[in-house]
C-alpha cells in the first residue's frame, strides 16, 4: 500500500471513528496507556452492545464486542455522566485526539506472535480487568480499511443492507479523492494570495465528516477520476428553456446579460437569443442532467463557454473578467460530502427574497459583517423537486473580487487551518505560518481578536432577531488588513443552512419572512435557532481553530471564547443561559453518520455533545 493511500485510509477513517463516538452510535472507553507514544486508548465498541446500556461487571464484554481499538496522543472530551464501571466513557472524539493507527481485535493462542505483539500485550495488561473476558487473550492488527470497519459496524447496527453499500461507495470515493490530493497537494498560500488561490487551497477541508473528500458524479453526468478533469477551473456552458417553464426571481435575465455578451464575443458569433427563452448559464458537467431531464432544452454548441475559476464548493464560480462585483452559484450532481450540490426550488426562492427583505432589517455592525446578497435566481418548474433543482443557478455578490482596492485580504476561513501544502513550511498551518503565530502567546492573542470580532460579527442577529448565519469555516471569509494583517470582519455567504424563527423576526424587524412553506431553515422556537449556531460557531468553526491553535487541551482558547461571550451576549438573555449556564453540560450537536443513515441532509438529527464552552482542558486524574 503506498504511503498517500494509507494516510488517505487513516484520514477517513479517523473521520469515521470520531462521528460513531461523538454521535453515541458507538461507545468508546478511555484508559492511560504507559510506555508507548500514545498517551493512552480507547476501546470502541460494536454498535450492537453500543445500543444498549452499559453492561455490568459480571456481564463481561469480548472481543466480539470490540469494534476497533484507538491509540490516542491527546486526552479526549470525556461525558459528564460516564456510568461504565470499566472507564470514563468518551463524549466528544476528535481525529486531532488520535494517533494514525486503528487497531482490530481477534482471539488468538497466547503464543502466537504479530507486528504489534508488544502493543497487543500491553493492551491486554490494561483490560484484564473485571467487565472484560478474554479467554485466549487477544491480537491487534493495524485496520487500514475503513470500508471494512464501516461494514463491520453497520452490521452489528443493523444498518439496512443497501444503505451499507451507498455509505460505502461513498468513503471509496472519499478515499480515492484524498489520495489524488495528498499525491498532487495544492500550492502553499501566501498572504498575497488571492482570494480564489486560498479557496482552491484546500487539502482535506471538512475536519470531521467521514465523506470530507466524496466526489461522487451521479448518471447521467460521465463519472470523473482525480486528475482526469480540473474541478477548480471548469467552463461554463449556456443552455436555453422557455420562460413559461420556470421560475425566475428578480432580474436574472439582467444580471446574466455580461455573461452572453462576453461568451458571444468569445465565440465571434452572436449567441442565439428568443424573447420567449431564457438563457442561463450551466456548468459543463451539467450539461448532461439537462438533456437528460429537460427535452425542450436547447443545448448551445460548446464553442459557447466561458472559463470559471471555483471556490471550495466547487458549484460557486467566478467568471475573470466577465463580473466584477459577482459570482454564481451554479447547480451540479455531484455529491459531495453526503449532499447533492444541486439547488433546489426552495433555495432559489429563498436565498434572493432572504437578501431583499431580511438583510437589510435585521441587527448587524455592517463594518464587520458583510452579507454576500443573493440578488436573483431560476429554477425548473418541474413539479418534482428533485428534478426541477438540476436546472437552476444564483447570482451573487462577490466581495472577493475587489478586496485589494478596499486595502483587505480575504481568506476563506476554511484554508486558514489547512496544512500539507506543497512549497516553503507548507505541513504549517496556514493561519500559524501567514500570521506568525511561533509562540503560545502570539496565538492566544491572535485567537482572542479573531474571537471578539467573530462573536460581533454573528452574534447580534440571533440575540435581536433569531437568525443564525451558518456561519462555518467555508461560509466564512475573513477580511483582514492588507498592510497589518490584523482581522477587520468578515463575509458570510450561503443561505442554505440558516435558521430563522419567524415570530420573533416580524416582532423585532416588522419583517413577515417569506419562505416556502416546511423549509429547512424554519426554526420553531429560539433553542432551535441557537442549536443551530452551537453547531456550525462552536462545535465546527472554533473547535478546528482552537485545535489547530495548540490551544484546545490546555484550555486556553475555551477560556477565551468564554470570556468574549460573557461580554457579549446579556445576562438575562435566552443564548446565555444555553450556551453559558453551567446546567448545560450538553448541547444538541449535528450527527453526520446519523443523518446519513437515514438518508436526511436539509433536515438535521442531533445528538448530545459535551457543551465545549465550558471545556477546561485536561486535568492531571485525565491522563
Amino acid at each position: 500500500m503506498s504511503a498517500s493511500l494509507a494516510k488517505a485510509n487513516i484520514a477517513t477513517t479517523s473521520r469515521l471513528l470520531s462521528c460513531l463516538v461523538t454521535e453515541s452510535l458507538s461507545r468508546a472507553l478511555y484508559f492511560s496507556l504507559n510506555g508507548f507514544e500514545a498517551t493512552g486508548f480507547c476501546v470502541v465498541l460494536s454498535g450492537g452492545v453500543s445500543s444498549r446500556p452499559p453492561q455490568p461487571l459480571e456481564n463481561p464484554y469480548t472481543v466480539s464486542d470490540i469494534l476497533a481499538i484507538i491509540l490516542l496522543k491527546h486526552v479526549p472530551v470525556f461525558k459528564h455522566d460516564t456510568a461504565d464501571p470499566r472507564g470514563p466513557e468518551i463524549g466528544l472524539l476528535d481525529p486531532m485526539d488520535m494517533l494514525p493507527l486503528t487497531l482490530e481485535v481477534a482471539e488468538r493462542i497466547p503464543q502466537s506472535t504479530d507486528d504489534h505483539f508488544e502493543l497487543g500485550q500491553a493492551l491486554h495488561i490494561r483490560l484484564d480487568a473485571p467487565g472484560w473476558q478474554f479467554s485466549q487473550g487477544f491480537a491487534v492488527a493495524p485496520s487500514h480499511d475503513p470500508v471494512a470497519l464501516w461494514n463491520k459496524f453497520a452490521v452489528s447496527h443493523n444498518v439496512e443492507e443497501n444503505m451499507i453499500k451507498e455509505i460505502a461507495e461513498e468513503f471509496e470515493s472519499s478515499v480515492k479523492w484524498q489520495k489524488y490530493s495528498y499525491e498532487h497537494p495544492p500550492k502553499v498560500p501566501l498572504f498575497s494570495s488571492s482570494s480564489i488561490e486560498w479557496e482552491q487551497s484546500i487539502a482535506e477541508g471538512h475536519p470531521t465528516h467521514p465523506m470530507h473528500k466524496t466526489r461522487m458524479f451521479l448518471p447521467p453526468m460521465r463519472d470523473v477520476a482525480p486528475g482526469s478533469f480540473d474541478l477548480y477551473n471548469p467552463k461554463l456552458r449556456f443552455v436555453a428553456l422557455p420562460k413559461s417553464s420556470l421560475k425566475i426571481t428578480y432580474n436574472f435575465e439582467e444580471l446574466t446579460e455580461p455573461l452572453r455578451e462576453a461568451v458571444s464575443k468569445a465565440a465571434g458569433k452572436e449567441l442565439p437569443m428568443s424573447p420567449d427563452y431564457l438563457v442561463i448559464p450551466v456548468h459543463e458537467l451539467q450539461v448532461a442532467h439537462i438533456q437528460d431531464k429537460f427535452k425542450e432544452a436547447i443545448i448551445f454548441p460548446s464553442d459557447f463557454r466561458l472559463p470559471l475559476l471555483a471556490q471550495q464548493s466547487i458549484r460557486s464560480v467566478i467568471v475573470p473578467d466577465v463580473y466584477q462585483t459577482l459570482s454564481l452559484k451554479l447547480g451540479v450532481g455531484i455529491k459531495l460530502t453526503s449532499a447533492v450540490r444541486t439547488i433546489s426550488p426552495a433555495s432559489a426562492y429563498l436565498g434572493p427574497r432572504f437578501s431583499s427583505q431580511v438583510v437589510p432589517a435585521i441587527t448587524m455592525d455592517h463594518n464587520i459583517l458583510t452579507v454576500a446578497k443573493e440578488l436573483a435566481s431560476v429554477v425548473h418548474a418541474h413539479p418534482e423537486s428533485d428534478v426541477a433543482k438540476h436546472c437552476a443557478a444564483i447570482v451573487r455578490e462577490a466581495h472577493e473580487l475587489n478586496s485589494e482596492a478596499r486595502g483587505e485580504r480575504l481568506i476563506v476561513c476554511t484554508a486558514l487551518v489547512e496544512s500539507g501544502h506543497e512549497g516553503e513550511d507548507g505541513h504549517l498551518p496556514a493561519v500559524i505560518r501567514i500570521f506568525e503565530l511561533d509562540t503560545e502567546e502570539k496565538r492566544i492573542q491572535w485567537l482572542d481578536e479573531f474571537v471578539s470580532v467573530f462573536f460581533k460579527a454573528f452574534l447580534p442577529s440571533v440575540l435581536h432577531n433569531g437568525v443564525a448565519f451558518e456561519a462555518h469555516p467555508q461560509n466564512c471569509v475573513a477580511r483582514f488588513d492588507l498592510k497589518t494583517k490584523r482581522i477587520l470582519g468578515f463575509i458570510i455567504r450561503d443561505f442554505g443552512g440558516i435558521r430563522v424563527h419567524p415570530p420573533t423576526l416580524l416582532e423585532t424587524t416588522g419583517v413577515e419572512f417569506d419562505v416556502i412553506a416546511g423549509h429547512s431553515i424554519i426554526a420553531p422556537d429560539l433553542d432551535d435557532v441557537y442549536a443551530r449556531m452551537y453547531h456550525t460557531v462552536i462545535h465546527n468553526h472554533l473547535q478546528q481553530l482552537i485545535r489547530v491553535l495548540g490551544l484546545h487541551y490546555n484550555g486556553r482558547g475555551w477560556e477565551i471564547v468564554r470570556k468574549n461571550l460573557i461580554a457579549n451576549i446579556p445576562r438575562d438573555h435566552g443564548l446565555y443561559d444555553a450556551w453559558l449556564s453551567p446546567e448545560r453540560k450538553t448541547f444538541p450537536g449535528k450527527c453526520f453518520m446519523r443523518m446519513r443513515i437515514a438518508s436526511m441532509y436539509r433536515f438535521h438529527l442531533h445528538g448530545p455533545f459535551p457543551n465545549l464552552i465550558h471545556y477546561k482542558g485536561v486535568t492531571e486524574e485525565d491522563c
